[in-house]
């Protein structure tokens, strides 16, 4: 029987914390490919992620620089900056999301301090991120490949099958802009996974045979800069 795998964090709110925030909060479904925020775009209010998967990108230049599985809070910076919008928030999936008035949300913040310490752990893991997404611009293309497929495995978004770990809804454009490497990158680096055995892949999905050997490329120093 297949099995979705588990995201690395527990959930932000728990049902308490959804029912204080009620009647403010309010939620809503929305299918594959949806359009949560637009970078640019000036509002306060944040998304917490009930039930699938969002991916935070912008266009030009064309990145994805996260992935948020069920238990996040997605746009918090919003409320907390006063400034525009980073980044675009496309639905992955099918998903339900609780949307949170921005000064309900602070309100939150003030009155609960393990949401508080949690969100500020959110963000500072975030910044980490961004420092090493910077530091990747150092590595091979193999390597940057390895670490965008990890980050992908961590999301919790992969289905356990018996042949390995089953990606679906990743074409190897979103590969590229996820690693920050060209497609044509992406594929001479997927044809040397492919014939390694590590990974297989179909129409917009992927699936990883060895989770190890994903990992041991990803942790392994570029000789180059030694």
């Amino acid at each position: 029987m297949e099995s979705s795998t588990q995201a690395l964090w527990d959930p932000l709110l728990s049902d308490e914390d959804q029912d204080a925030l009620k009647p403010e909060a309010r939620p809503v479904s929305y299918p594959k490919g949806a359009i949560l925020t637009r970078a640019g775009e000036h509002s306060d209010y944040v998304v917490y992620l009930r039930a699938g998967y969002v991916k935070s990108c912008r266009e030009d230049p064309r990145a994805i620089f996260g992935i948020h599985g069920p238990g996040s809070v997605i746009g918090e910076l919003a409320p907390l900056t006063g400034e525009p919008r980073s980044a675009d928030l496309v639905s992955l999936t099918p998903i339900d999301v609780l949307h949170i008035p921005g000064d309900a949300f602070l309100k939150l913040l003030l009155s609960n301090p393990r949401v508080h310490l949690a969100v500020t752990r959110r963000l500072a893991r975030r910044v980490r991120e961004l420092g090493e997404v910077q530091e990747e611009s150092f590595l091979t293309s193999e390597r940057r490949l390895a670490n965008a497929i990890l980050r992908i495995i961590e999301s919790g978004i992969g289905t356990e099958a018996k042949n390995g770990l089953t990606v679906a809804g990743f074409s190897q454009t979103d590969l590229a802009d996820l690693a920050r490497i060209s497609r044509e990158s992406v594929s001479a680096v997927m044809k040397q996974f492919k014939a390694r055995g590590t990974v297989s892949t179909g129409r917009e999905r992927f699936t990883i045979h060895d989770t190890h050997a994903i990992e041991a490329l990803a942790m392994r120093r570029d000789r180059s800069l030694i």
